[in-house]
């Protein structure tokens, strides 16, 4: 019995611990590098252009926040090929 409340306990916690790496690394690298995209292409990656990417690198299911990254930058000035690849194919 306490063979198995341990194993249990073990269990719970390393699916604890596992579950933020697991949630927060993909979103910051995606953002990362929508950044580093744009500044490779030469634009100017400020506040503005920092919150469109977060926004793009946000988990949804339904794709809005890539949508919504694509959007802001377009409107920021950006190119709509260089805001497609950034928000889309980097996140």
């Amino acid at each position: 019995m306490k063979k198995k409340r341990a194993i249990g306990v073990l269990a719970a916690t390393f699916a604890a611990a596992a579950l933020p790496l697991a949630a927060a690394s993909p979103a910051s690298a995606s953002s990362a590098d929508c950044q580093v995209y744009l500044r490779n292409v030469g634009y100017t990656v400020g506040p503005r252009v920092q919150e469109a990417c977060d926004a793009g690198a946000a988990w949804d299911m339904s794709g809005m926040n890539r949508h919504g990254c694509f959007l802001l930058l377009v409107n920021l000035g950006v190119k709509k090929n260089d805001a497609l690849t950034a928000c889309h194919e980097l996140a």
